[in-house]
């Protein structure tokens, strides 16, 4: 009994010992808290992690879908987005990498947060056309009227081509001779006159002298040689007062054509406005006999900032004279003419009027050739951003609807979510389409009506123009400007989808 009594006492503290060396070595592991798991989405256009360089990989941190942007809705808001377009926007599309991406979508994402990865993958950005048509719309086709005619800043203002016409009048020694008609000085005196008497009313006219003072002497030529005088200064012709400039002088001294030239430029610098056409007439008997360079002086004074047109009337000379004097002409960009008698120098500033008739012709269409040019420059710009915009979003609409169709297909939409989804789409690209059309029609409409008056503007100032032509010269043209109608634009008429 007592042997049985031990050894149940020694089985016990076995027992004991063994149990408390098991508790100390390795605690029973505890279950993990299972944490909360948060929706998230990797942004289409968002870097790819790098890869780890421990030989276990950890998968990179992945964004929520609040980092998303919102998917813009409205019109203001998709010409407002200037966010990047989508990685397989444009010509980046590729169908099989479009369709890995929206593979990685997780679950339960609502309707407008796959709207949104939709458009980070495939939707456009539209701002580059917006601003397109917002310059076109600052048409104002006046500026080209002003390159021409910079004197008319307003239609208020006046409106004609501005110009300066300053006659050069050789008072030496030989304009005393006679030819046939009468002395050379009073025929000439008596056809500037009436050359100048009739120029548009809006011509500055001026008359400078050279070789009137002295005598044809040798001790006389110093003085002769270095004396010009701006007899009528540039300015509206006044008859009264240019009749008693002619008064002034007579036939003198020697023949200074390079030292006149010089002075005349100054004179027309002196009144010259950018734009502005400046015409030297010279009439001469005789070749330069004070030394200087009459061709170079021409020269440059052509090929300076007034530009002026340099036209040589040769009085009654020799070859000689005739040679230098039309290289004058020639040096300053404009005509020699020769003449012997009464007749010849009526004849010769006849044709310098007729010239102008010409001349105001070829303003106004240059005018109108310069308006035509900027409108149709405009106009072209405008139909290629409206073709071009309209091309992108049918691009853009068949590409969105195909990845939503995906989805569908993949089971991550029901019908449903299918169909609000696809309805954004469809009010996107009618919004676009429409904003496309709606500006080509009222900035084309705007351009037509800006062209139509400008054009108009410049045939008002040409017939003005050619009517004061016609009251001075006794003849009378018939000037009609053309009839122009805005174009007409209709944009076609869309309707959204009917899905079933």
């Amino acid at each position: 009994m007592i042997k049985c009594n031990v050894l149940h006492l020694l089985l016990a503290i076995s027992i004991l010992v063994s149990t408390s060396g098991c508790s100390s070595s390795a605690p029973m592991a505890q279950p993990e808290a299972t944490p909360h798991e948060e929706k998230t989405v990797q942004p289409p256009n968002a870097p790819t992690p790098s890869t780890q360089s421990s030989s276990t990989e950890t998968p990179a941190a992945v964004p929520t879908a609040t980092a998303l942007p919102k998917p813009p809705f409205t019109l203001e808001e998709i010409l407002a987005y200037q966010g990047e377009v989508g990685r397989f926007s444009g010509s980046s599309y590729n169908e099989s990498a479009l369709k890995a991406e929206l593979d990685k979508l997780p679950e339960g994402m609502t309707e407008e947060e796959i709207y949104a990865y939709i458009l980070q993958l495939v939707g456009e950005n539209y701002q580059e056309e917006k601003r397109t048509f917002d310059e076109l719309e600052k048409v104002n086709y006046r500026q080209a009227l002003l390159s021409i005619d910079p004197s008319a800043p307003a239609p208020s203002q006046q409106t004609k081509a501005k110009m300066n016409v300053e006659v050069i009048l050789d008072a030496s020694g030989s304009m005393a001779e006679k030819v046939n008609g009468g002395v050379k000085m009073d025929l000439a005196k008596k056809s500037i006159q009436d050359f100048l008497g009739n120029l548009p009313n809006h011509a500055n006219v001026g008359l400078r002298v050279f070789g009137h003072k002295g005598s044809g002497a040798d001790k006389d030529k110093l003085l002769s040689c270095s004396q010009t005088e701006l007899i009528y200064p540039l300015s509206g012709y006044n008859p009264n007062s240019f009749q008693s400039s002619l008064q002034r002088f007579g036939p003198k001294g020697w023949t200074g054509i390079a030292t006149a030239l010089e002075a005349a430029q100054q004179d027309l610098q002196n009144s010259y406005r950018e734009g502005m056409e400046n015409i030297i007439y010279l009439v001469t008997d005789a070749k330069e006999t004070c030394g200087g360079n009459p061709v170079e002086v021409a020269k440059l004074l052509h090929e300076s900032e007034i530009k002026a047109v340099i036209n040589l009337i040769g009085f009654d000379v020799d070859d000689e004279a005739q040679r230098q004097l039309k290289a004058v002409a020639e040096a300053g960009g404009g005509t020699y003419t020769t003449v012997k008698d009464k007749r010849d120098m009526e004849n010769v500033f006849q044709q310098y009027l007729k010239n102008l008739y010409e001349e105001n012709r070829n303003w106004m269409q240059k005018a109108v050739d310069n308006v035509w040019n900027e409108y149709e420059k405009d106009e072209n710009e405008l139909i290629a951003t409206q073709k071009a915009m309209l091309q992108k979003t049918a691009v853009e609409y068949e590409r969105l609807q195909a990845a939503a169709d995906y989805l569908r297909e993949k089971g991550v939409l029901n019908k449903p979510q299918w169909l609000n989804i696809v309805s954004w789409m469809d009010d996107r690209w009618l919004n676009l389409s429409d904003y496309a059309d709606d500006r080509w029609i009222s900035i084309g409409h705007k351009m037509d009506v800006e062209w139509m008056e400008a054009a108009a503007e410049v045939e008002h100032r040409w017939m003005e123009n050619g009517r004061e032509l016609d009251q001075k010269s006794g003849k009378v043209a018939l000037r009609i400007g053309n009839l122009r109608a805005p174009k007409i634009r209709i944009a076609p008429l869309r309707t959204r989808p009917i899905r079933f």
